[in-house]
C-alpha cells in the first residue's frame, strides 16, 4: 500500500472512530426532560412557588415561576430549554433578564443535571423526578451546597 493511500485509510478511519465516539455519547433530547411539561407548586422556605413548562415542541420548551410571600409576588423567573446540534441547554431568565450562561444537560441518569462550571451560582441546576406527580429540584454551587425544595403536579390553571 503507497504512503498516500495508507494516510488516507488511516484518515478515514480517524473520522469512523470519532463518527462512532460522538454517536455512543449522542447529545440529549427534549424527550429526556418532557416530563416537566405541566404546573407544578411547593415551597421553597418561606415562599409558594408556582412553576409552568410548556410542552416540547420546534425544538423548545418555555417555563416560567412565580414566588409568592403571604400571597403577593416577590420574584419571578422566565426559562428557556433548547434543543440544538449540540444537545440541551437550559438558559435561565431571572427577573426577566435572560443569564449569560448557558447550562447545558449533561446527565439524565435519575437527575436531571443542567450543569455550567463557568457560572459564579448556581453552576448545577437539577431536577430530581420523585414520581409521576412530585419533583425535588435544587441548585449547586462548585462544592456541592446549595438550596432543595419539592413541588408536585398540578392542574394548569384556565
Amino acid at each position: 500500500m503507497s504512503r498516500v493511500v495508507r494516510a488516507m485509510a488511516t484518515g478515514i478511519m480517524g473520522v469512523a472512530v470519532a463518527a462512532g465516539a460522538v454517536t455512543a455519547q449522542s447529545p440529549h433530547a427534549l424527550a429526556d426532560i418532557a416530563f416537566l411539561a405541566g404546573c407544578w407548586e411547593g415551597r421553597m422556605g418561606s415562599l409558594d412557588m408556582h412553576e409552568q413548562w410548556t410542552r416540547p415542541e420546534g425544538g423548545v420548551m418555555l417555563g416560567t415561576t412565580r414566588y409568592l410571600r403571604d400571597g403577593v409576588a416577590v420574584d419571578f423567573e422566565f426559562a428557556r430549554i433548547e434543543q440544538d446540534d449540540s444537545g440541551v441547554t437550559l438558559w435561565p431568565y431571572p427577573r426577566g433578564v435572560i443569564s449569560e450562561h448557558g447550562f447545558p444537560l449533561v446527565s439524565v441518569d435519575g437527575e436531571y443535571v443542567f450543569e455550567n462550571l463557568e457560572h459564579d451560582f448556581p453552576v448545577r441546576i437539577v431536577y430530581v423526578r420523585v414520581d409521576e406527580d412530585g419533583l425535588a429540584p435544587r441548585i449547586e454551587g462548585r462544592d456541592g451546597s446549595g438550596t432543595g425544595w419539592s413541588l408536585t403536579r398540578v392542574t394548569c390553571p384556565g
